[in-house]
């Protein structure tokens, strides 16, 4: 019993220690998210990168927070999602000894809630982007006028004959 107490302890931990996430969820163009990580003690900065994740893809000015500016180890950045932008986002962190961590690490590793998609040579965690429900009712009407102009055309040549 002592044994599978310890195990759940151990698998616990990592993930109280190491929080990644971003709220909300799902944004849309105009709206913020805020992305944030809770790094060890040997972390002394972490750049915050954001880049588009379809065509035309681009890639924004990255932002570096230093442990000093960081609330208890917590790295918060936050994000106004502009037009036509599918964002994802990566974190660069910079350790004491000077090694540098990449996170997300590869599109297979596992992240509680988060999707990872790789990018050219890097990976980042999706922001899921709202559907603007106008541009479907539009394809919709345009559907129905078509609908009723085939009608119209079809009785107009029954009539002729």
């Amino acid at each position: 019993m002592k044994r599978i107490l310890i195990f759940a302890l151990a698998l616990l931990l990592p993930s109280a220690f190491a929080e990644i996430s971003h709220s909300p969820n799902e944004v849309s163009e105009g709206e913020k998210f805020t992305a944030w990580i809770d790094a060890e003690e040997d972390v002394k900065s972490v750049t915050f990168y954001v880049c588009t994740l379809e065509d035309p893809h681009t890639c924004y000015k990255p932002e570096t927070m230093e442990r000093n500016d960081s609330v208890n180890g917590r790295f918060q950045f936050t994000y106004e999602v502009k037009s036509n932008d599918y964002p994802g986002y990566k974190y660069e962190l910079e350790k004491n000894d000077s090694s540098v961590e990449k996170i997300p690490a590869s599109e297979y590793s596992y992240y509680e809630g988060m999707e990872v998609e790789k990018m050219e040579d890097s990976y980042y965690f999706k922001v899921n982007v709202k559907v603007d429900k106008s541009s479907e009712d539009s394809s919709l009407s345009t559907l129905s006028f078509l609908s009723c102009l085939i009608l119209i055309t079809t009785i107009s040549f029954i009539g002729r004959r």
